[in-house]
C-alpha cells in the first residue's frame, strides 16, 4: 500500500489532560474508537500510533502492533509524526495524519482522500474544510479557521475569525495527507512567529510556502477539542463531571 496512517496521541494535552485515554464508553477510550474507525478502511499493518507516553503503548498493545514511543519533546503532533516516520521501515509514498480525537470518522472521508492522492503530483499536501454554519464557531478558539486562495490552496490559518465576510472563513479539521518527504522534512523546517502565536502546526507549512490544497467537505464530523465537546457528544458519560481532572481515563 502506498499510504500509511499515523495517529499522534499526546497524553499531556493542555485542554484535556490524558485525552487519548479518556473513556467514552464501557469498551472504548477516545484513541481506541478513532483507531477502530480507521482500521475499518485501512489495514492494521499500515496504521501507526506516535505517542509521548508509555500509558498509550500499554493501552493499545492488544489492538495495534505499530506503536512508536517518541521520548523527545515535540512542539506538536505533526512533529511527533515526523520523528515517528523515521522509525517506520515499510516504504510508503504518502502519509495521512489523523488526530486521535476523531471518534466520528466514516468511510466517506477515507474514500475521499484515497481518490485525491493523484493531486499530490501538484501539491505538497491535501486536507479538508467545512462551511461555518454556526457563527459561534468563528469565536471558538479551539477550532481552527482557514481562508483560501482562488485555486483553493490554503492562504492562512487562525484560531480567530480571519476576514469580516463570514462566508470566506471555513473550519479546518484534523486530517492531512502529505507526501512522505514533506512529513520527514517537517521537523527540520523553521518554525515561524505566526505559527507559534496561533499555535497551529499547519501554519508552519503554509508560512514556508508549501502548497496545501483544501477541499470543501460536507460529511466531516467534529473533533473532541474541549471538555464541553465531551459533555456535548458523550453526555451520558460526562454530564456529571464538573472538574476535568475527575474525568475517567485508563491508568
Amino acid at each position: 500500500m502506498s499510504i500509511c496512517i499515523i495517529i499522534p496521541a499526546r497524553v499531556k494535552s493542555r485542554r484535556i489532560p490524558n485525552k487519548p485515554l479518556i473513556k467514552i464508553s464501557k469498551k472504548d477510550f477516545l484513541l481506541l474508537r478513532t483507531f477502530k474507525k480507521i482500521t475499518k478502511r485501512f489495514p492494521k499493518e499500515d496504521v501507526y500510533i506516535a505517542t509521548d507516553n508509555k500509558k498509550v503503548i500499554k493501552s493499545m498493545k492488544l489492538f495495534c502492533n505499530n506503536l512508536i514511543l517518541i521520548k523527545r519533546n515535540c512542539l506538536n503532533g505533526t512533529e511527533r509524526c515526523s520523528f515517528a516516520l523515521e522509525k517506520i521501515k515499510k516504504k510508503y509514498k504518502f502519509c495521512l495524519i489523523v488526530s486521535c480525537d476523531m471518534p466520528f470518522l466514516d468511510d466517506k472521508i477515507f474514500s475521499f482522500f484515497k481518490k485525491k492522492i493523484k493531486l499530490l503530483k501538484k501539491f505538497d499536501g491535501i486536507t479538508i474544510h467545512a462551511k461555518i454554519s454556526n457563527l459561534k464557531i468563528l469565536s471558538n478558539k479551539s477550532i481552527a479557521k482557514i481562508t483560501l486562495k482562488k485555486n483553493d490552496m490554503i492562504e492562512t490559518i487562525s484560531r480567530s475569525q480571519i476576514v469580516k465576510n463570514d462566508k470566506k472563513n471555513f473550519s479546518h479539521h484534523g486530517l492531512m495527507l502529505l507526501k512522505k518527504k514533506v512529513l520527514l522534512d517537517y521537523k527540520k523546517i523553521k518554525n515561524t512567529p505566526l505559527q507559534l502565536k496561533e499555535d497551529n502546526e499547519w501554519l508552519k507549512l503554509i508560512e514556508n510556502n508549501y502548497r496545501i490544497f483544501s477541499f470543501l467537505n460536507h460529511s466531516i464530523k467534529p473533533e473532541i477539542n474541549t471538555k464541553n465537546d465531551l459533555n456535548k457528544y458523550f453526555p451520558v458519560r460526562f454530564r456529571y463531571y464538573k472538574n476535568i481532572n475527575k474525568i475517567e481515563y485508563l491508568k
